[in-house]
């Protein structure tokens, strides 16, 4: 017998997770302890977009970067570094739907989530 862990909706846990969708074209993350506040964000396809990044990390560097990870870690939008405590908002050049990651380049091995592009 198998088990899955389930949500209270009833839907596998790993699939909520996962399930990030767009709502519009402002969106916000916290760096905290070095960790973001979520790890998953959603964009319209085809739609320029904000990210507002609100570093509460004193004197450590974050940002915000987008990458094609599946198609060998290409670029697709790279934020500027912002040292905390301070807030940043990226304006970001419309993106084709797909399933990317977003990732603070200084902290690339442990500060990244899905990005969602539909």
């Amino acid at each position: 017998m198998s088990w899955v862990a389930v949500t209270a909706a009833g839907a596998p846990a790993a699939e909520e997770a996962a399930a990030c969708a767009p709502n519009g074209t402002d969106l916000a993350i916290v760096a905290s302890d070095n960790k973001f506040d979520r790890d998953c964000l959603a964009a319209p396809a085809d739609q320029a977009f904000t990210i507002e990044l609100d570093n509460q990390d004193s004197g450590i560097p974050h940002n915000v970067s987008l990458y094609d990870t599946a198609n060998g870690d290409k670029e697709l939008y790279k934020g500027e570094l912002i040292s905390g405590p301070g807030k940043i908002a990226y304006q970001v050049p419309a993106q084709a739907a797909g399933k990317y990651e977003f990732i603070c380049d200084p902290h690339a091995e442990f500060m990244r989530g899905t990005f969602i592009v539909g």
